[in-house]
């Protein structure tokens, strides 16, 4: 049975330059756990070339934590050697595929760091935490908000306001299900969650996550094009990866001085979501730890 419950809020943006004319309101809008369709990034990179790239089921997330656009040879003895800090060499054994690899993904990094520069110029210096190619299909995957190892608190240095943004490279438009906002989530469930929950976001999410509850929230489908951006905190916008086969995901963390005048981080928001929704405030858990990816983006 559907839940009643307002979709996220979804701007679309034709190109770059008509997100810029829209600014401060467009970053207004993400602030608010609203979600961005920048139609054309305008981000230069081989579309050909980065089209036929499929990465091991292994490497559905690999990323700039893992190596992957470190310089892949290095000048040894007066021969360029294989530099194994950068997973490609290993795994690409032609010279020139593996340079041609390597340049098109640090292409992409810096050409949408860059982007996001533009287009949110407030942001200054975000604290980049990772830069992820997921050049393999996927499908299908269940509904849900970002958390990370299985919902454990996050460190201090993890309660930050988070900047997470998806790059479609793929030939073909990538699908999503777009659905509400956490706040809302938390109205609709009508006390089902229990009497009292986490007082840590990433906790919240995973109580959410599996409760059952999002199985019944509405969602619109969202097609983001070839050189498409989406916008969107994964973790207080519920969202569903339908179908897709090559994107690149950039998140990292902004300083709270960043953020709007009249805008609030989601870890200094989500105490009084819960209690809006009339559930209480769990007791905080003893000994958040640093943890690795789970149910993300």
């Amino acid at each position: 049975m559907s839940i009643e419950c307002p979709i996220a809020s979804i701007r679309r943006y034709r190109n770059v330059a008509e997100m810029e004319a829209a600014y401060p309101d467009s970053i207004r809008h993400y602030e608010s756990d609203g979600v961005i369709l920048l139609e054309d990034s305008e981000i230069a990179f081989d579309q050909a070339f980065v089209a036929t790239l499929t990465f091991p089921r292994g490497w559905k997330k690999i990323g700039t934590k893992n190596g992957i656009t470190e310089t892949c040879v290095k000048l040894r003895d007066g021969q360029f050697v294989r530099r194994q800090a950068n997973p490609l060499a290993a795994a690409v054994p032609d010279n020139v595929l593996l340079l041609k690899t390597y340049s098109e993904l640090v292409r992409l990094e810096l050409g949408f760091k860059l982007l996001i520069s533009k287009v949110f110029p407030a942001y200054g210096s975000i604290d980049w935490d990772n830069c992820t190619f997921r050049f393999t299909r996927t499908e299908d995957e269940p509904r849900h908000l970002d958390s990370f190892g299985n919902g454990v608190p996050l460190p201090e240095s993890g309660r930050r306001p988070r900047a997470k943004f998806f790059l479609n490279v793929d030939s073909s438009p990538r699908i999503w299900m777009v659905g509400p906002t956490l706040c809302e989530i938390l109205k609709a469930s009508a006390g089902s969650l229990g009497n009292a929950l986490p007082s840590d976001l990433n906790a919240l999410c995973h109580v959410v996550n599996t409760s059952g509850i999002l199985d019944d929230m509405p969602a619109v489908r969202v097609e983001i094009p070839p050189r498409g951006v989406v916008f969107a905190n994964g973790a207080t916008v519920l969202h569903q990866i339908v179908y897709g086969e090559r994107m690149v995901a950039l998140e990292g963390f902004v300083p709270k001085e960043r953020l709007q005048p009249d805008s609030h981080s989601e870890w200094d928001a989500f105490p009084r979501w819960i209690a809006d929704a009339g559930y209480a405030l769990a007791a905080p858990a003893p000994g958040a730890i640093s943890i690795g990816p789970s149910i993300a983006g």
